[in-house]
């Protein structure tokens, strides 16, 4: 869908906007975020869209909103729309909430569909106040949702560890980024071997890889970003059920949100720095697998024992964030990662699992999710939590002797932060329950990938 902006109507399908106050001057409707009734006149289609109370309304009731009038006109199969933002002079985040919801709530994942869905071809946005670079990069970055989210709903037989890598060479020869990966020979020659451990019964071979942002050549400030990137999860020897296999292929959302990130970045220029770390494996069941019951030495010296093959997410980032830390000495390092279960147990999948070792990153973080809508919630990090990880025959375990599903996400993180130097300010989020929606489409969170990161991180890297 192309969008612009324009300062008159010229679509006969129009989508307007009814705070709940207002709603009484259309029959038969409350105007409660979410309601939509559509009017037929003798030369237009209106569309009116509910926000609910107007002092209640935040972005996400505006990107809903919008997303609702949006997806009925693609219903009604309507090539062309106007949609009239509520005010003139609105805030600028009322402007790109509705543009966000515009192309977000457009998007469609059709790669297999022997016929595919209607599209609309082009939207105006009347009243918009943003100035014209904020309303291109806003645009931008939608895109780069749309773009995480179609590496999330590839199928994993496409989107494996040299096809993320090829991503990022891709994202490299357009925008000048510097990319450096890894092969299987590099991750064991460098002594990466938790990585490489992880990878070694797949015939996708595991990658490594990293992607270079310079905004800001007078800065020596440079923010890591790591996505876990298992391309496919099938537990290992520690073989997963099913009901709880079929949709591991999103296990690399956190790459894929990376990924965003970079091609986000790379259409807003903002002068800031950046690394891009994405560590890439199949965890698969083969001859050639990995055991529980395998003690490994992670790059940062540190011994592991392996307790559980299920438990791979937390290996491939402990390796990836020692050697980051080393080579690109990032003064501050984020990592998402769809990485336990029990984060759902805890926070839903409403909002994601949030620890850090810095109460100023984790504060930075929070707001940036109330203002995107891609909430966090910060867990503790409490010492019974971390010393619960702590080996026997080696020096950590990569499950906790906490009874079964007990703090499983916060024992994860307490195991990731065991390779965070202490200078360093860390923040983890665990997107299991966020990056993936397997039940139906809820508000502005679609069915199946949700692009959840891209939104977050971009207005922390912005802002903060």
């Amino acid at each position: 869908m192309k969008l612009k902006r324009s300062d008159t109507i010229t679509s006969s399908t129009q989508i307007h906007f009814i705070y709940q106050t207002d709603s009484d001057t259309i029959p038969d409707f409350q105007g409660k975020n979410g309601d939509i009734t559509v009017r037929y006149e003798k030369n237009a289609t209106l569309l009116y869209c509910g926000l609910g109370e107007k002092a209640l309304c935040t972005n996400t009731e505006y990107r809903v909103a919008a997303l609702k009038g949006i997806q009925k006109a693609m219903e009604l199969k309507r090539d062309k729309v106007s949609i009239i933002i509520p005010e003139k002079n609105t805030t600028p985040d009322v402007s790109r909430s509705i543009i966000e919801g515009t192309l977000l709530g457009g998007y469609k994942f059709s790669v297999y569909k022997s016929e595919q869905p209607f599209r609309i071809s082009s939207a105006e946005i009347i009243n918009c106040s943003l100035d014209n670079t904020d309303f291109k990069n806003t645009i931008a970055l939608c895109e780069s949702v749309l773009y995480a989210r179609d590496l999330v709903n590839d199928n994993a037989s496409v989107v494996n560890p040299q096809f993320l890598a090829s991503e990022a060479m891709k994202l490299a020869s357009q925008n000048g980024f510097i990319v450096t990966t890894l092969d299987e020979k590099e991750l064991r020659k460098k002594g990466l071997n938790l990585i490489a451990a992880v990878g070694q019964a797949s015939s996708t071979p595991p990658r490594l890889i990293f992607i270079e942002y310079t905004g800001d050549i007078k800065s020596k400030e440079k923010t890591a970003i790591v996505g876990k990137g298992i391309t496919f999860d099938s537990g290992g020897q520690n073989h997963k059920p099913t009901g709880s296999i079929e949709t591991m292929r999103s296990d690399m959302a956190g790459a894929a949100a990376v990924l965003g990130v970079m091609k986000s970045l790379a259409a807003i220029k903002p002068k800031i720095n950046v690394v891009g770390v994405i560590p890439a494996a199949h965890n698969a069941l083969g001859g050639n697998a990995y055991f529980p019951g395998d003690i490994y030495k992670a790059y940062s010296g540190k011994t592991v024992e392996i307790w559980s093959t299920d438990a791979e997410g937390r290996l491939v980032l402990a390796d990836a964030i020692a050697y980051c830390q080393e080579k690109y000495k990032p003064s501050a390092i984020i990592d998402l990662a769809t990485l336990t279960g029990g984060v759902l147990y805890a926070l839903s999948d409403f909002v994601a699992g949030l620890f850090s070792n810095n109460d100023t990153l984790a504060s930075a973080l929070f707001t940036s999710g109330e203002i995107t809508g891609e909430r966090v919630w910060r867990l503790p990090l409490y010492k019974e939590y971390c010393d619960s990880i702590k080996g026997e025959l080696g020096d950590i375990r990569n499950v906790s002797k906490l009874k079964k599903g007990h703090a499983s996400s916060i024992t994860g993180a307490a195991f990731i932060k065991e390779f965070v130097n202490d200078t360093v300010a860390w923040a983890h989020i665990d997107i299991a329950g966020t990056a993936f929606n397997e039940g139906s489409a809820r508000g502005d969170v679609p069915a199946n990938a949700t692009g959840y990161g891209v939104r977050l991180l971009m207005n922390y890297l912005m802002n903060h």
